[in-house]
């Protein structure tokens, strides 16, 4: 798989911001990054339903105004689109899919690819990093 693995596994729109915005930043500069979804934030990505941390849900104007303004989007189907168009591979966790009672590929949100757990277990202990945010 590849060096840094990122897990999301909040479902916030924060959350993902920050998980997507490095994984597309870290592709960019040569890295080699992948992000992996599971829990509530592949539940969130599923329902396509997104809020915000409850301590930054007053800013929630602000940081969608001035992500704007950094050229980012800030609406999380939209940065998925982001990353995987800059080459950030982006898996589901199938364990977590299973959890959800989505079994069906169909069910996996679009831009991520099914990660089986035995697989993952294997990629989190060949990564040199893995982080979550």
């Amino acid at each position: 798989m590849v060096e840094t693995i990122i897990v999301c596994k909040e479902g916030t729109i924060n959350s993902y911001l920050s998980a997507l915005i490095v994984a597309t930043n870290g592709k960019k500069a040569g890295g080699d990054i992948a992000v992996v979804f599971m829990q509530e934030g592949l539940a969130a990505l599923v329902a396509k339903k997104f809020r915000y941390a409850p301590g930054l849900e007053s800013y929630a104007e602000d940081i969608k105004k001035n992500a704007a303004a950094m050229g980012v989007p800030s609406d999380p189907l939209e940065l998925v689109k982001m990353a995987s168009g800059a080459g950030v591979p982006l898996f589901a966790c199938y364990a977590w899919m299973k959890l959800l009672g989505k079994r069906e590929d169909a069910d996996i949100p679009e831009g991520l690819q099914k990660l089986e757990l035995k697989d993952l277990v294997v990629e989190l202990d060949r990564a040199k990093k893995v982080i979550t945010l």
